[in-house]
C-alpha cells in the first residue's frame, strides 16, 4: 500500500507538471505570437524585437526562442538558461521539420516545442519557436520528491512488515483508509480532501507525510488557478490591444483591414459598392510640438468622438496611425450625399476643441475611395483614398477629395521617382550646377551648389518635384551626401584655386539635421579633399531650422567648428517671430525671392525690404537677396545696404565646367 501511495504521487506529479508546462508553453507562445504582431509591423524592428525576446530571461526551462519570417528564413534567436549546447541540438533537429510540424505543441527528444504563427492566417507576418527543456526539470522534480519520501516509506514498509507479521488486520485497516483516501484523491482530483485518522506510530507518520504533501500540492494548485486565469486574463487584454487603438477605443489597423476584407467579399457576392474615407488632420503636428503630446492626445480622442458622431451609426471608424483615421461605409450612397458627408467631416473636424483651458483648432483633409472606381482590393482602396488625401492636402487642405486615375498617374509618377533615386545615384544621374554670388559692384564672393536630375527613363525631373518625395521616402539624406562629396571634389580642383574670398554654400534639409552621422560624413569628406577652413557655406531653411532648433543648434555648433558658415535660406516665409534670431548661430540671412519679386510693387513691400535689410545689419548679420532679376531691383537693394546678390540678372546656374570657364575668363 506505502508502495502504491508512493507510485501514485509520482504519477500524479508528473501529470500535473506535465499539463502545467505544456499549458504554460502554449499560453506563452500564443502571448508572444500576438505580442510579436506589432513588433514585427514596424519598419525596423530587429532592436525591439531582440528586447523583447529577452523578456524570456526568467523563464528558467526556456532552451531556445527562435523567430522566422513567412519562408522560415530565421530573424532572430535567443537562447536560454535551460542549456545552450541542448538546446542548439535539438533546434537542429526540429529545424529540418518545422514546416511539417505545424502549430502546436510537439514532443521532440526528451523537449517540448511550441511552434505558433505570427499574425493572421491571411497575413502571417512569421513563425515563433521555443524549445521548452521538460524531461530535465521533471526528472529532478521527481529526483527530490523520491529523496524526500524514500526513507520513511522504506522505514514503513519494514514496520509494516513486522506489524502484518504480529497485528494483521488490526494494522491494515488504517492502511487500507490511506489507500481509499488516495484513490479518492486520485479519482476526484480533489486535493482539499482531509487526511482520515486512525492508527498509531508509522501509520500515523505516514498520514502526517501525506497530509503535508497533499497541503504543497493543493498550494500549487492555487498558484497554477491563479497563473492560468492571470494569463487567460492576459490573452484577453492581448486581443482587445490587437484589434483596437488604446488611445481612442477605435478599431485598428489590422481590424480595419479584416473588416473591409469581409466588406468587399459581401459587395462582390451581392452586386452592391462601398465607400473608404482617408482622413488626416492638417497641423496636429504643431499642436503636439506646441502644447505637448498630453494634449495632442486628448485631441486625438476628441476628434475620434466627433468622427463617430458624424458619419452614419452603421460606419466603422479606425486609427489608421498617428493623426490618421479610416471610415468605411458598407453601402457607398449616391454622390450627392458622400458629398455632403464628406462636407459634414472636414467642416465638424474644423470647430474648436476646448483641452486643458486651450482653445485648439486643426482641419482635415479626406480623401474618398469607393469600389465603383477602385478594384475590389483591401490595399487598393485604401491606397485610393490615401493618394485622394494626398491631392487635397496639395490643393490647399481643409477640404475633401474624390479618387480618379489622374490621380493615380500623379502617385504613380511620385512612386517611380522614389524607386529612381537609388539607381541614379548609382549611376550618376544626378549632377551638381552652380549660381554665383557677387558684390553689388559685382565682385564674385561664392556660388550656390543647386542639384540637378536627368533620368534615364524620367527624362529631366525638377527638384521641386524631387527633393519634396526624397524627403518623404527618406532618401533625402543620400542625394545630400552625393552632393557633398562632388562639391567637396570640386572644390579641391577648382574652387579652392580662387584667388579672391569665395564660398561654395550646400543646401541642407530638415531630414538631414537629424542624421547625426552626416557630421562625421562632412569631416570625413573635407580631410580626404583637403577642404581649407571657410570655403564651404550651409544653408537650411527658416522652417527646417525651427523644426529641430535643438538638434540643429547642436549639428551648426559642430559645422561652425568645423570653420563653414551657416546661411538661413527663405526667410520671413516661416514664422512670423523673430526672437529665435538671437539664439541660434547664424551668419547669412537670405531674402526669400517672393520679398525681392514684390519690389517696386507698393511702399509696405518697399518697407518690409528695407526692414530686413536694417535687421540683418543691426544683428551684425550679412544678407544676401535671391532671384534679382532686374536692374531696378539690384538698385534698390544697393541703395538700402544689400551686401550679396544672386539672381539671373547675373548668371543662371551652370554646368562646373561652364563655370570654370567663366572663372578663367576673369
Amino acid at each position: 500500500m506505502a508502495v502504491s501511495v508512493f507510485l501514485l504521487s509520482l504519477r500524479e506529479h508528473k501529470e500535473l507538471y506535465s499539463r502545467y508546462v505544456q499549458s504554460d508553453l502554449r499560453a506563452l507562445s500564443e502571448n508572444m505570437s500576438n505580442d510579436l504582431v506589432d513588433i514585427l509591423n514596424q519598419q525596423d524592428s530587429a532592436f525591439e524585437l531582440k528586447r523583447y525576446l529577452l523578456s524570456l530571461d526568467p523563464y528558467k526551462n526556456i532552451r531556445i526562442a527562435a523567430v522566422y519570417d513567412p519562408d522560415w528564413n530565421q530573424l532572430d534567436l535567443y537562447h536560454g538558461q535551460a542549456g545552450l549546447r541542448e538546446g542548439d541540438a535539438v533546434l537542429a533537429v526540429v529545424s529540418r521539420s518545422l514546416q511539417s510540424l505545424g502549430e502546436g505543441i510537439h514532443p521532440v527528444e526528451g523537449d517540448l516545442v511550441a511552434v505558433r504563427s505570427i499574425g493572421d492566417p491571411a497575413y502571417r507576418l512569421g513563425y515563433l519557436v521555443i524549445i521548452d527543456d521538460f524531461e530535465g526539470p521533471i526528472a529532478a522534480s521527481t529526483q527530490k520528491l523520491i529523496t524526500r519520501l524514500l526513507p520513511p516509506i522504506t522505514l514503513i514498509m519494514i514496520l509494516l512488515a513486522a506489524a502484518f507479521y504480529l497485528l494483521g488486520n488490526k494494522w491494515l485497516a488504517p492502511l487500507t483508509r490511506l489507500s481509499d483516501f488516495v484513490e479518492e484523491v486520485s479519482r476526484t482530483k480533489n486535493y482539499a480532501l482531509q487526511i482520515p485518522h486512525g492508527g498509531r506510530f508509522e501509520v500515523q507518520r505516514l498520514s502526517n507525510n501525506i497530509h503535508a504533501m497533499m497541503r504543497v500540492i493543493q498550494e500549487e494548485t492555487e498558484v497554477n488557478r491563479e497563473y492560468v486565469a492571470l494569463l487567460e486574463e492576459r490573452k484577453a487584454d492581448t486581443e482587445y490591444l490587437a484589434n483596437y487603438d488604446s488611445l481612442t477605443g477605435l478599431s485598428n489597423r489590422n481590424r480595419f483591414m479584416t473588416l473591409l476584407a469581409h466588406a468587399l467579399e459581401h459587395v462582390e457576392s451581392n452586386n452592391q459598392h462601398l465607400a473608404v474615407m482617408y482622413v488626416d488632420l492638417d497641423g496636429f503636428k504643431l499642436v503636439n510640438d506646441s502644447l505637448g503630446h498630453e494634449v495632442g492626445d486628448k485631441l486625438l480622442e476628441m476628434v475620434a468622438q466627433r468622427l463617430v458622431s458624424i458619419v452614419p451609426d452603421e460606419a466603422t471608424v479606425s486609427r489608421h496611425g498617428g493623426d490618421e483615421f479610416l471610415v468605411l461605409l458598407r453601402e457607398c450612397p449616391p454622390r450627392a450625399k458622400l458629398e455632403q458627408l464628406a462636407d459634414l467631416v472636414v467642416i465638424g473636424l474644423m470647430q474648436k476643441y476646448v483641452i486643458n483651458t486651450w482653445e485648439v483648432r486643426v482641419s482635415a483633409s479626406v480623401g474618398i475611395a469607393t469600389t465603383f472606381d477602385s478594384d475590389a482590393d483591401t490595399r487598393d482602396l485604401i491606397r485610393n483614398a490615401d493618394v485622394a488625401m494626398y491631392t487635397a492636402k496639395s490643393l490647399g487642405k481643409s477640404r475633401y477629395s474624390f479618387f480618379n486615375s489622374t490621380m493615380m498617374d500623379n502617385y504613380q509618377r511620385r512612386v517611380d521617382i522614389a524607386n529612381s533615386i537609388d539607381t541614379a545615384l548609382a549611376e550618376n544621374e544626378f549632377s551638381v550646377y552652380y549660381q554665383e554670388k557677387v558684390k553689388p559692384d559685382g565682385t564674385r564672393v561664392g556660388a550656390e551648389a543647386l542639384v540637378r536630375w536627368t533620368s534615364k527613363t524620367l527624362g529631366f525631373v525638377s527638384p521641386a518635384e524631387f527633393i519634396p518625395i526624397a524627403e518623404h521616402s527618406g532618401k533625402v539624406s543620400d542625394i545630400t551626401q552625393w552632393v557633398i562629396e562632388r562639391v567637396c571634389s570640386d572644390c579641391r580642383h577648382v574652387f579652392s584655386h580662387v584667388p579672391q574670398p569665395f564660398q561654395v554654400s550646400i543646401n541642407l534639409s530638415a531630414h538631414d539635421l537629424k542624421k547625426y552621422h552626416l557630421i562625421g560624413f562632412i569631416k570625413g569628406a573635407f580631410i580626404k579633399h583637403e577642404i581649407p577652413r571657410g570655403l564651404i557655406e550651409f544653408e537650411v531653411t527658416e522652417h527646417a531650422y525651427l523644426d529641430n532648433l535643438d538638434v540643429a543648434n547642436r549639428f551648426f555648433d559642430d559645422i561652425t567648428a568645423m570653420g563653414c558658415r551657416v546661411a538661413l535660406d527663405d526667410f520671413g516665409t516661416g514664422y512670423s517671430s523673430l526672437s529665435y534670431l538671437t539664439k541660434i548661430p547664424i551668419d547669412l540671412i537670405k531674402i526669400d525671392k517672393q520679398f525681392v519679386d514684390n519690389i517696386g510693387r507698393s511702399e509696405r513691400d518697399d518697407a518690409l525690404v528695407i526692414t530686413i535689410i536694417e535687421m540683418a545689419r543691426r544683428l551684425g548679420m550679412e544678407l544676401c537677396a535671391e532671384g534679382v532679376e532686374t536692374v531696378e531691383q539690384r538698385q534698390f537693394l544697393t541703395r538700402h545696404g544689400c551686401d550679396i546678390f544672386q539672381g539671373y540678372l547675373f548668371h543662371k546656374p551652370m554646368k562646373l565646367t561652364d563655370y570654370t570657364s567663366l572663372l578663367k575668363q576673369e
